[in-house]
């Protein structure tokens, strides 16, 4: 048993307080410097306490948050790609919905658009845990500040090929959109130069229940996907299920992800008796339907690509002849048109493209990717 003298604690006293004022004087500057950012998300009530961050268009993209109101504090899934992204999402969080801290970081899997805002939001809410599966935090630790470097490294060439997209456009709104991606990449670079990853500090393998006045908030592992640690969220009472990157509304993203596993996860998940879904992109769902329709795509893409690798057939073959016209998952409940729309509305890249030219693409990047990650142990 510890004893404290009147000193000691004075002293304990004191340096709480400094600290305190020390807080809320951070807290006074990156409001105002938050005055000045634009807003970069629009913010959905879900449920009663729930919300989405949904992510407007970027040059670099950010990830939908999800924000979940405690009884006296918040859960923030997912953190956006940049440190400015974040200060403007809190701020709005702050004029929009509460004023309540910011108690729990969860990272739904390792990608640089989910993660990189962790250390800014920390910065706001230092007390505030990270959360994340065991395999995520590893995934973090080794490939963060790997990626983000190489990726820092293709930036010249990515704003040389934005210059000759402005020299070449045609109309003001071409011109505006280019020099739009010119702006924000640049400030991106400046913004990330800094960057070191930020570890969860809790961590877990399986499941993970927090229990408050307010509502449950289920934690879950249920299997490989998109990466090697997804996890969901779910919240019973609400039956909100937020989702990260194993189902949202653009194509699968599959470099690092397990095609063969990636289904059975996704129907794992559909366990849970959920009415809304909050992905890592794109609208808010409502149902389970486009999740069903998210594994029969990954499934029958996958069975396609195994049987021509199977028959010694080239990647570059299998990406010419595996077209949106033969995959029924695709026509299924009008999947493909669904993901086309979306990746057309939510992702700045798709800006001149043709929905036509957004679903070849698509599918033809996932063959690709299915193809060189059939034999990832």
């Amino acid at each position: 048993m510890h004893s404290h003298s009147r000193r000691g604690f004075l002293a304990w006293a004191l340096g709480a307080a400094v600290l305190e004022r020390a807080a809320l004087r951070a807290a006074r500057a990156q409001t105002q410097a938050a005055a000045t950012l634009p807003t970069v998300f629009d913010i959905e009530k879900v449920a009663e306490g729930v919300y989405a961050a949904v992510a407007r268009p970027s040059a670099l993209i950010n990830c939908n948050a999800a924000i979940f109101e405690n009884a006296n504090d918040l859960m923030i899934v997912d953190t956006p790609s940049k440190p400015s992204a974040v200060v403007s999402l809190v701020s709005q969080l702050r004029r929009e919905l509460t004023t309540k801290p910011i108690r729990y970081i969860v990272n739904t899997h390792f990608h640089w658009d989910h993660t990189q805002g962790t250390p800014a939001c920390k910065r706001i809410a230092p007390r505030a845990d990270v959360i994340s599966s065991a395999a995520t935090r590893s995934l973090i630790e080794e490939f963060g500040a790997a990626r983000l470097e190489a990726s820092l490294e293709q930036i010249p060439k990515t704003l040389q090929r934005y210059r000759k997209q402005l020299e070449a456009a045609r109309t003001d709104e071409e011109k505006a959109h280019y020099k739009r991606m010119i702006q924000e990449t640049r400030e991106y670079e400046r913004e990330l130069l800094a960057y070191k990853p930020e570890l969860p500090n809790v961590t877990f393998r399986d499941d993970l229940v927090l229990h408050d006045k307010a509502h449950d908030l289920h934690l879950a592992f249920r299997g490989r996907g998109h990466t090697a640690g997804d996890i969901v969220v779910f919240c019973p009472q609400k039956k909100v299920l937020v989702s990260g990157d194993l189902v949202h509304c653009f194509f699968p993203y599959i470099g690092d992800g397990y095609p063969r596993e990636w289904p059975r996860t996704l129907r794992s998940i559909g366990e849970f008796e959920f009415t809304h879904v909050i992905g890592g992109h794109g609208p808010v769902q409502q149902g389970r339907d486009r999740l069903d329709q998210m594994a029969a795509y990954i499934e029958e893409l996958t069975a396609a690509v195994e049987e021509g690798k199977r028959e010694g057939r080239t990647v570059e073959e299998l990406a010419r002849t595996i077209t949106p016209a033969k995959l029924k998952s695709l026509r299924n409940g009008g999947y493909g048109e669904f993901v086309t729309l979306c990746t057309k509305r939510g992702d700045a890249g798709s800006f001149l493209k043709t929905p036509a030219e957004i679903l070849a693409e698509g599918v033809r990047s996932n063959v690709t990717s299915i193809y060189h990650s059939l034999e990832r142990a």
